[in-house]
C-alpha cells in the first residue's frame, strides 16, 4: 500500500488562497506501516476540481 494523506475528523478547515473556499486542511502524510512522515496543506475543493479538469477530454 502506498503512502497516504490523513485529515483528522476534528480538524477545522481554513480558507484556501487559491479557491477562496474554507476547505483547506492540515493533513498528515502517513507511510504504509502507519509512521507519520510529515504534514502538508490539502484543499479538498481544489483537489476535486483538478481531478475533474483532468478527466475532461481536450480537443
Amino acid at each position: 500500500m502506498p503512502n497516504r494523506l490523513r485529515i483528522s475528523r476534528d480538524a477545522a478547515p481554513i480558507p484556501c488562497e487559491a479557491c477562496g473556499r474554507a476547505t483547506l486542511y492540515v493533513a498528515r502524510l502517513v507511510s504504509e506501516d502507519g509512521t507519520q512522515l510529515g504534514q502538508t496543506l490539502v484543499c479538498t475543493s481544489c483537489r476535486r476540481h483538478r481531478a475533474e479538469a483532468t478527466a475532461t477530454p481536450t480537443r
